[in-house]
């Protein structure tokens, strides 16, 4: 399916507001992006149309594929590639007391990310890439921006996750989510930090990255894992213990 394709199969969700909005940006190019407000959340995000957007919105608040039954609730989230923030928006209305960072790394997403979270003062937006070393890297420009991939190189900040959770000022992490394009292999490659995450949420995507999912298997021994769509939820075990 084409993302034209999903855009005209996702406006639905908006009503005829979202029918006038995809009509006029392919006559005129305008409007740009379209504001939803599901009753599930506290403030309205924005959408950007001709991308992944509406489809995320719908994925993410509508069916909240994100939902885990968790024998605790969670103080501190990372939500890895967190693209326009819509996965952060969801942990801050389902967890309102907890500390979420968003870490993104394209300059596009970032901007829209920015402005989906500013009503939220507990989500921390951090514009880099999570990866095996501090520096920089390169990022592609993704089809719609939706799957944009990290390469070596130079353009955007990098930074590993020991590095994040130093200057977050977390201990541990209770919520990981993670969905990086195939960036899997050099994040979970060699890692020693996946003792300090109690749950973690990602997409593995071995079809772009091959031995992404042997990755982190290796790195979350001891973790107990649940398939769900696209995610796999991975439950470390020891950390749960009383």
């Amino acid at each position: 399916m084409s993302l034209r394709d999903g855009v005209c199969g996702n406006y639905k969700s908006f009503g005829i507001k979202g029918l006038l909005a995809v009509s006029s940006f392919r006559i005129l190019g305008m409007p740009r992006q379209i504001a939803a407000h599901p009753k599930s959340i506290r403030h309205p995000v924005y959408l950007r149309l001709r991308t992944s957007d509406i489809s995320l919105f719908n994925d993410v608040l509508l069916h909240r594929e994100y939902e885990f039954d968790m024998p605790f609730t969670p103080r501190t989230i990372v939500d890895v590639g967190a693209n326009v923030g819509l996965a952060s928006v969801y942990y801050a209305n389902t967890y309102p007391d907890a500390r979420i960072i968003a870490i993104e790394p394209e300059v596009t997403n970032f901007a829209a990310l920015i402005k989906n979270v500013s009503p939220y003062p507990n989500i921390l937006p951090i514009h880099a890439a999570l990866w095996n070393r501090d520096g920089e890297v390169t990022i592609s420009d993704g089809n719609g921006k939706w799957n944009c991939q990290v390469h070596e190189g130079k353009g955007c900040r990098a930074i590993t996750m020991c590095t994040l959770l130093s200057k977050a000022g977390f201990d541990t992490i209770d919520l990981l989510k993670v969905d990086v394009e195939g960036a899997e292999r050099e994040i979970f490659s060699d890692c020693d930090w996946m003792v300090r995450v109690r749950v973690m949420a990602i997409e593995l995507h071995d079809r772009l990255a091959p031995g992404c999912r042997e990755i982190v298997e290796r790195a979350a021994t001891g973790f107990r894992q649940h398939e769900r769509g696209e995610l796999t939820f991975f439950v470390n075990q020891a950390a749960l213990e009383p």
